[in-house]
């Protein structure tokens, strides 16, 4: 309480919890807060834990400053990031975005995997390394957890059509092989909104021969066609390349902490903002208006109580 009257909060704090001989045995061999949680407690007054977050490797900030506290933490993994997809079918493809193109998570046998958020609808781009877009950002969010249990190795059923199923797209292919039975399939198609350069590769992908006409098409080929327009099944090896992950997931548990005053249930006194918490959103902007919000909540009732 004295260091935040004089405006010198963080340093001296963070410097007095770590010089505490509990963070000189690594990893630490007890809780902690035998050791000094309760003294702590008493002794540093109207403190705001905000040690962000390291997307990239996964860590919460400063995760034993709260534990040692008798905080629970939920685990730390990346959050919002893209995936590295070596295939063919997108090779060359890098800067083509389809909206809306609907992402199914799979486990590697190819089954769906049965957990909120595991499907998303939305803008889907091709880059050099794989996918990235809205929809993949958004599934990432959701599968943070399970994709970093699997050591981002999974399936992903992708629909190029949105919501259009594999029956009604093969319709479609059956009636326009109808009405242009003598032109080429690679040069004239029934859906306008996907790029040629990508319905040219999934038509490859389905066995589709250039010089045929859509009058040669056997019903087979129009039906794996379909398949690969609404289902196709690609392979997650990794995220993205660059280290681009935006924020982290896991952090201190939500419930443990008073979200009218950001203040602590467990130690009076102490205050979490930002990534400290188990918090991340659906987008980076959300995530920035999280900092902001529970830095001004976590800071005016710090500053009200220093007035008491």
């Amino acid at each position: 309480g004295a260091l935040a009257a004089q405006g010198n909060i963080v340093q001296p704090c963070l410097e007095q919890w770590l010089a505490h001989p509990y963070f000189a045995e690594s990893p630490p061999k007890t809780t902690g807060r035998e050791l000094f949680g309760v003294d702590l407690a008493r002794q540093w007054q109207n403190d705001i834990l905000a040690t962000g977050g390291d997307a990239a490797s996964g860590t919460a900030g400063t995760p034993e400053l709260a534990e040692s506290l008798g905080h629970s933490l939920k685990p730390a993994v990346p959050s919002l990031f893209t995936f590295r997809i070596p295939d063919p079918r997108l090779e060359g493809l890098a800067g083509i975005s389809v909206d809306p193109a609907g992402l199914q998570l799979l486990n590697e046998d190819g089954t769906p995997l049965r957990a909120p958020g595991m499907q998303q609808l939305g803008p889907l781009l091709i880059t050099h390394w794989g996918l990235s877009g809205p929809a993949v950002l958004r599934l990432s969010a959701w599968a943070a957890r399970e994709l970093n249990a699997c050591a981002y190795q999974a399936g992903l059923r992708i629909n190029w059509l949105g919501e259009m199923k594999q029956e009604q797209a093969l319709a479609d292919l059956l009636t326009f092989k109808e009405a242009h039975a003598g032109q080429k399939p690679t040069a004239h198609y029934p859906f306008d909104r996907l790029p040629q350069r990508l319905w040219e590769r999934l038509a490859q992908a389905a066995s589709l021969h250039p010089d045929q006409n859509w009058g040669d098409l056997p019903k087979a080929a129009l039906q794996s066609l379909a398949e690969q327009l609404t289902a196709g099944r690609y392979s997650i090896r990794g995220k993205g390349p660059f280290k681009e992950e935006f924020v982290t997931c896991g952090g201190v548990a939500l419930d443990e902490v008073n979200f009218k005053t950001m203040e602590s249930r467990l130690v009076p006194g102490l205050y979490f903002a930002g990534e400290a918490l188990d918090v991340d959103g659906l987008t980076g902007g959300f995530n920035l208006q999280n900092a902001w919000t529970t830095g001004y909540l976590a800071g005016s009732a710090a500053a009200f109580a220093l007035r008491e």
